[in-house]
């Protein structure tokens, strides 16, 4: 709250009507005070901060008071910490948006202006470096010259609502981009399991084109659709990479889910993309925007037959080279004379996790042990799926069994630490075998190399548990 101590007159030594007056003036400060401290709760309601200003007759800043709660909403503890000076807030505003607000300020204050009201927003830094949002509101109350007296002035954190409203306008530009770029874009929602459409144009798949209906329930429309519309060979991947668990999982992870596939048009194949984008919603519930559209001219770029051919490199459920690619790239390091060691992964007893917690479950424990692997050998390593349950990697420059053994037992603590909700408290063993190449002892003949480390793989089995085996 301001100090009035100053403004109080002395009436020690004061008699007649100059005393009068005196207590008169007194009392009315006494009672500005209290509508001061009055304010200064609403203010708290608010979550505003004031600060004050006054000026000389000539219109420059005699004195400047920043209040406690002005100091303490941006981290500092005090007057020595924040000076009652008008660099003290200078100084706080953030480097691109300084000169504006020191601009708009001083045009607000010059007698010339006619604006009595200083209101802008601006980003600003805390003390610990935080940058928040920050609303200052202020009026200047004027001289009969239009010199500036006093600015009484408000401070307000708005960091959340606009952030929200950042958001917001993000996710509008979202929604009209897909619907200029995307022939069929609807919205998901995931706790009611629903798809809504927003836009439909082209083939609408059979038994959905009555277009006075607007929202569908999300899985029979998904297997409607890859049933009518994508390539055979493409449906059993698509059915998988649109469930619903499967959207959440990717979003959960990354804020946009994209994957292309092939569909069918009166006979002819062409390439298509799905895009899914999560939205934020007030209700806090998951809605989801997605669209559908034909890639052909973007396929027939260079760029995209870039991106197509790493998607031939990939494995598409676990995200690491596939084994065509894995192979390949395993075997210009043997055939370049590099150094490293060659690993086989068999998870154990895999079939009995399919057959017991059904095969959503298995492709999520393939997912997960796929990831562990990734992040244990790194990526300067080789990581691929060789089929089903087995994967295999390439550690580049190991050729010794104890800094092997390192590597192996990092994958084994990362293994150990997955929870899969789906496996109900089971967890995931490995067995692995491993040979090295290029080194005093190691294979220079890839298929040898392979062969030796899947018989390790074998010896690993007779262990319950995780397991890996040298060969020697």
């Amino acid at each position: 709250m301001r100090d009035i101590t100053g403004l109080l007159h002395n009436t020690d030594n004061l008699t007649g009507s100059d005393l009068a007056m005196a207590e008169e003036t007194n009392a009315l400060l006494h009672q500005y005070e209290h509508e001061m401290d009055a304010m200064e709760t609403v203010y708290d309601i608010l979550g505003a901060r004031p600060f004050y200003m006054d000026f000389d007759e000539g219109g420059n800043i005699s004195s400047c008071i920043w209040s406690d709660r002005y100091r303490k909403k941006l981290g500092y503890s005090g007057e020595d910490d924040f000076p009652n000076e008008v660099e003290s807030w200078i100084k706080t505003i953030d480097e691109e948006d300084r000169d504006r607000v020191v601009k708009v300020f001083h045009e607000t204050i010059n007698k010339s202006c006619e604006n009595e009201k200083f209101d802008i927003e601006y980003r600003a830094h805390k003390k610990d470096g935080e940058l928040r949002y920050i609303h200052s509101v202020g009026i200047v109350r004027r001289r009969e010259d239009g010199n500036p007296l006093s600015l009484v002035g408000l401070a307000m954190d708005v960091t959340e609502e606009t952030i929200n409203n950042l958001q917001l306008q993000e996710q509008y530009e979202i929604v009209e981009a897909l619907s200029r770029d995307y022939l069929n874009v609807f919205m998901i929602d995931i706790p009611g399991r629903t798809a809504s459409i927003i836009k439909l144009n082209g083939y609408v798949t059979e038994g959905f084109g009555d277009t006075t209906k607007r929202t569908y329930p999300y899985e029979p429309f998904c297997a409607q659709y890859i049933k009518d519309r994508v390539y055979i060979e493409d449906q059993e991947v698509l059915t998988r990479m649109m469930a619903l668990d499967r959207v959440k999982e990717m979003l959960d992870q990354n804020d946009v889910y994209e994957y292309g596939y092939r569909a069918v048009d009166n006979g002819e194949i062409h390439f298509y993309q799905f895009t899914y984008l999560r939205l934020v919603t007030k209700s806090g519930h998951d809605k989801v925007i997605a669209g559908f559209k034909n890639i052909d001219a973007i396929v027939a770029s260079a760029n995209e037959r870039d991106a197509l051919r790493v998607m031939s490199e990939t494995d598409i459920m676990t995200g690491t080279f596939n084994r065509g690619h894995g192979e390949k790239l395993a075997r210009e390091c043997v055939d370049n004379g590099e150094k490293g060691m060659l690993c086989i992964f068999d998870l154990d007893k895999f079939k009995e996790v399919n057959d017991t917690y059904g095969h959503n479950a298995g492709d999520k424990a393939l997912i997960s042990v796929a990831r562990s692997l990734k992040h244990a050998f790194g990526d300067d390593n080789i990581v691929f799926r060789l089929g089903g349950d087995e994967f295999s990697a390439v550690a580049k420059n190991i050729t010794d069994k104890e800094k092997g053994k390192e590597l192996i037992d990092r994958f084994f603590a990362e293994i150990n630490g997955l929870d899969i909700p789906e496996l109900a408290g089971s967890k995931i063993f490995t067995s692995v075998g491993v040979a090295f190449f290029g080194g005093e002892n190691g294979e220079e003949d890839f298929e040898e190399l392979y062969k030796k480390a899947d018989t390790c793989v074998y010896e690993s089995k007779k262990t319950e548990g995780n397991c890996v085996n040298f060969y020697s």
